[in-house]
């Protein structure tokens, strides 16, 4: 895989530990870049508005409303949070504020996680604010009924902090680490752009509470974390414009800009799953969508350096750079062979189907079901020109050359790799 593939970007674990890498080195390193920015104190607060508005503005085009929602929480927090300079001095009844405002925002992000994904200006996100509004109006009346005394009980009694550790108080610190913590499961779990959002937003509000009395420590994780929020933004429209969202694999536009920067050595190999369309038939399309999705996972496992596309519909690309088709030929009867004998259990035609290893997990491994087998055909071609012996064939002549083998695979028989060169 590339260094700078997007693919990494994509993968659970950078979604969590680039973060985190993040998180470690700006703790360690916080007072060197303090002295580093002090000259420019108007930027640095200025700097988290220009971000997070560009984060709000791309989200409704780009559909992004959970990071819109993120974002304007943010913009809000950060506004709210400037006003605090830090707490040491402050009295009860503003301590008791600060308290109100750092617990409210890691709670509001973390319950964005079990909300459906909406635009920032649908129905559902215009009612999300309402619901944020309405916290806002609730402290307010709260803030207005107490006063110090009705509060320094409290602030003694479960908000002290520790000023070894952070002028902010434990219980608020231990609160948001436990958000966050669970926060980076679900992100491993799921690996969604979605739940991405909002663990890096809650990872950089937690990071400037431990550190709160650090002059614009809240400037520059505010700014990390809006940095981030516009990265996942560019990486989720790459997604969209050149990924396959059944298959997960690289799509027939990002194998058409592949090809136009192409140029020596190089084998085209092109996949068709036998009999899709009775399989489609038989089984109906939930299954023939589990079956394209098994056939990927499987392709992704290819070796030789091979880069897979689905080109559409039931048809693959394999792409080998720097070897003949010869010698890709090892790669893809292995391949053929995985597919061939992957057993895929089907539970009621009707129903959608489950493969073998998730039977358990879905509890269905005590009903009646269909164990089928799935074989694939696959034709292959290199760039290089018979005539001149150069590997120089334009790529749409490569394309032709293994659309013809795979032809030439089908009518032998299916299951089965045909090299052009070979045939």
């Amino acid at each position: 895989m590339p260094l700078f593939s997007f693919s990494r970007f994509r993968s659970a674990s950078f979604r969590v530990f680039f973060p985190l890498l993040l998180a470690v080195q700006l703790c360690f390193s916080s007072e060197s870049l303090l002295i580093l920015l002090a000259p420019y104190p108007s930027l640095i607060s200025t700097f988290p508005y220009i971000m997070l508005s560009i984060v709000i503005f791309l989200s409704q085009p780009f559909n992004q409303g959970a990071t819109g929602l993120v974002a304007l929480l943010m913009v809000i927090s950060f506004y709210l949070v400037q006003n605090y300079v830090g707490i040491a001095d402050l009295t009860d009844i503003q301590r008791f504020t600060f308290c109100l405002l750092v617990f409210a925002l890691p709670v509001n992000l973390f319950v964005i996680h079990f909300l459906p994904e909406k635009r920032l200006l649908s129905r559902f996100g215009i009612n999300y604010l309402l619901l944020i509004l309405f916290q806002v109006i609730w402290c307010w009346l709260l803030l207005e009924q107490i006063t110090n005394e009705n509060v320094s009980w409290l602030w003694n009694a479960y908000l002290k902090p520790i000023p070894a550790l952070s002028s902010s108080p434990l219980l608020l610190i231990i609160i948001s680490i436990i958000l966050t913590l669970v926060s980076a499961f679900i992100v491993l779990f799921r690996n969604s752009n979605f739940d991405h959002t909002i663990f890096i937003n809650l990872l950089f509000s937690t990071i400037a509470l431990i550190f709160f009395d650090s002059p614009q420590i809240s400037a520059i994780c505010f700014s990390l974390a809006a940095t981030l929020l516009l990265l996942g933004i560019i990486t989720s429209s790459h997604e969209l414009a050149f990924i396959d969202q059944l298959t997960e694999l690289q799509g027939r536009r990002a194998l058409e800009i592949e090809m136009e920067h192409i140029n020596g050595l190089y084998t085209i190999a092109m996949l068709d799953v036998d009999h899709f369309k009775l399989f489609n038939d038989s089984y109906g399309h939930r299954t023939g969508d589990e079956v394209l999705r098994l056939v990927a996972q499987i392709m992704k496992q290819t070796e030789g350096n091979a880069s897979v596309f689905r080109y559409g519909g039931e048809e693959f690309v394999i792409l080998f750079k720097g070897k003949n088709s010869n010698q890709c030929l090892p790669y893809l009867n292995d391949l053929r062979s995985k597919i061939a004998n992957y057993d895929l259990v089907i539970r009621d035609h009707h129903d959608r189907p489950i493969l073998d290893k998730d039977v358990k997990k879905y509890g269905l491994d005590d009903g009646e079901h269909t164990t089928v087998n799935i074989t694939v055909s696959i034709g292959v071609a290199d760039s290089i020109n018979d005539k001149t012996n150069q590997h120089d064939l334009r790529t749409d002549d490569v394309f032709k050359a293994a659309d013809k083998a795979l032809y030439r695979a089908k009518n032998g028989g299916r299951n089965r790799v045909t090299n052009l060169r070979f045939a």
